[in-house]
């Protein structure tokens, strides 16, 4: 029968055959508020007291397997430095540095909670104290980010069960980085 109508023949042709056509959509532009996707966000510190005498500010690094003090910080405070726990660590930009040694049970005091930490003792870093995972997961470290862009921090005191406080934190300051980064093709200069 279809071989003989040809009309029958297209009209079942266009009954059976699958549609690829997508609905016409209009344009629409849409714009995200410039906070709620940003390119780099910058670390954050929060203040330590090391060894019951000097304030620091430790920065914190969830990227690091270790915790680091700066070798003139060590000096300062006249801290044993272990030599024969030393290590090489493997930088993010992919070099190799050298650990000077290790102090092993530093007193690290955050928001009025002692904790204790082997940090490790580096000659050069652009930070004074770099608390890395070990001293986070011993605090058992949770993030507070606010929608006006603040962090803080809340730690557990490892020596008293369910005692937890809330640290306020602030960006990295200091040495930054500067560079550049690609964008969609175009070369954007900035701080990352």
């Amino acid at each position: 029968m279809l071989a003989l109508s040809g009309e029958l023949r297209r009209e079942m042709v266009d009954q059976t055959h699958t549609q690829n056509k997508v609905p016409a959509v209009e344009a629409a532009l849409v714009t995200l508020p410039e906070m709620l996707v940003e390119f780099a966000t910058p670390l954050r510190e929060i203040e330590v007291v090391v060894m019951e005498r000097c304030r620091e500010m430790g920065l914190l690094d969830e990227g690091s397997e270790i915790v680091i003090v700066r070798e003139n910080l060590c000096k300062e405070l006249g801290l044993e430095v272990n030599k024969k726990r030393r290590m090489t660590i493997q930088t993010a930009n992919g070099g190799k540095k050298e650990m000077q040694g290790c102090v092993e049970y530093l007193e690290l005091e955050v928001g009025g909670v002692k904790t204790y930490a082997h940090v490790f003792v580096v000659q050069i870093a652009p930070y004074q104290l770099l608390l890395g995972r070990p001293w986070q997961k011993r605090v058992k470290l949770g993030k507070i980010e606010r929608v006006d862009r603040s962090v803080e921090v809340e730690i557990s005191d490892p020596g008293e069960e369910g005692k937890r406080v809330v640290v306020p934190t602030r960006e990295q300051i200091g040495e930054r980085l500067k560079g550049s980064m690609l964008v969609l093709g175009s070369e954007s200069k900035g701080e990352v």
